[in-house]
């Protein structure tokens, strides 16, 4: 048995397996090593905000490629640039993968006016935000139907149930405003925002008018500016559908939340 296994053919047979199989492993290896790009990784750049024709120079230096697989409609992002990728900014991904990408609609899409004739201001505006249109200014014109929707309108013409409308319009509604000229109180928009300071004079029947920004240098400052003045005080009187002027500063020290005394 031992001088089989140390004869010379057996022992130039079994190095030329061995070698045989080294050489199949390191193939092998070699194979998955090309096939997988192991160790050959990119980091994933953000694309939000990119238009395609920018993606494609962005990807071009990683050896990226990228797929549009949606579009959404978003009114207050820009028109037809990213909103949404995948695999997400900063991983880490093999060259030559695919990132993925939702794009913004450059044209908004089509929907249906819903049908408020004859609601409540407040359930009429409510259902519009539903359908992703915005209620815009409030009419009044004598009717017995007191505080609810009469017409529709947009750009000066009626519009009616069931017309289409680029979604995020904005629609102004009339509204009845009884038989008699009512009196309301105007609310507190010291320290809100100015959408709040909209809504809270919209459930009011009331109108915002003049927007006066102070101490607002950008976009980003307006949109975070809050009301330090109005032009009728709260609780004062006014008649309904009246418009009520703002001004917004980013400066809290002007903000002033003691209610001025209301004099009779």
């Amino acid at each position: 048995m031992l001088k089989f296994i140390f004869n010379k053919t057996f022992f130039i047979q079994a190095v030329v397996a061995l070698g045989v199989i080294i050489l199949s492993v390191w193939i092998i290896l070699s194979y998955l090593n090309s096939y997988t790009l192991n160790g050959q990784t990119v980091t994933v750049p953000s694309l939000k905000g990119l238009k395609p024709s920018e993606i494609e120079e962005t990807l071009l230096d990683k050896n990226l490629r990228f797929e549009i697989i949606d579009s959404v409609f978003l009114a207050k992002s820009e028109k037809g640039v990213v909103v949404e990728q995948y695999p997400a900014a900063e991983d880490l991904v093999k060259e030559n993968r695919t990132i993925y990408v939702t794009l913004s609609k450059v044209v908004p899409p089509k929907i249906a006016i819903p049908d408020i004739i004859d609601m409540s201001s407040r359930l009429a505006i409510a259902k519009l935000e539903s359908y992703g249109l915005k209620a815009g200014r409030l009419d009044y014109v004598p009717s017995e139907c007191l505080n609810c929707v009469v017409k529709l309108t947009m750009g000066g013409k009626t519009v009616n149930p069931n017309d289409l409308v680029d979604k995020g319009s904005t629609v102004h509604i009339t509204l009845g405003s009884g038989t008699s000229s009512e009196k309301i109180p105007v609310p507190t928009l010291i320290n809100l925002t100015k959408n709040d300071a909209i809504s809270a004079l919209q459930l009011a029947f009331l109108n915002v008018g003049a927007e006066i920004y102070e101490d607002c240098k950008s976009s980003a400052d307006s949109a975070r500016a809050k009301v330090f003045k109005q032009s009728q005080p709260a609780n004062s009187i006014a008649t309904l559908g009246s418009s009520i002027d703002i001004w917004l500063t980013t400066d809290s020290s002007k903000i002033n939340i003691t209610l001025p005394a209301v004099v009779e």
